[in-house]
């Protein structure tokens, strides 16, 4: 019995202050895309590399380094209804207040393009 609850705790999702970590998955970006410009294709990526993001309401929180990356929402559609380049120094994003629903949440990093998706 002990041993099942100590494997609840390592199944439970992350949370880093009052929001809940985004599961994150990698592609490769593809120029020549019309939609969405990626291929989704599993590139190996060392696991430090990869985002850490939590999302509380409408604010994003970065306990990695996303400095000069790109940020994108697409809709259910594959529609880019969001985009910033996120400065430096940047730990927090507050998204748009009046963007509602489900969305393909993109970070991409030079040719990498990590993305996963969340409610607002």
């Amino acid at each position: 019995m002990i041993a099942a609850i100590l494997s609840m705790a390592f199944a439970a999702p992350a949370y880093a202050e009052d929001g809940e970590q985004v599961d994150l998955q990698v592609s490769i970006e593809n120029p020549t895309s019309q939609h969405g410009g990626t291929h989704k294709a599993p590139p190996r990526v060392p696991q430090n590399q990869i985002p850490v993001v939590f999302l509380n309401g409408h604010t994003l929180q970065f306990s990695t380094p996303c400095e000069g990356a790109t940020l994108q929402l697409l809709d259910e559609e594959g529609f880019v209804v969001y985009t910033v380049t996120i400065p430096t120094g940047t730990t927090v994003i507050q998204l748009p207040s009046d963007l509602e629903g489900e969305f393909e949440l993109q970070i991409i990093r030079g040719r990498y393009c990590f993305f996963g998706w969340i409610e607002l």
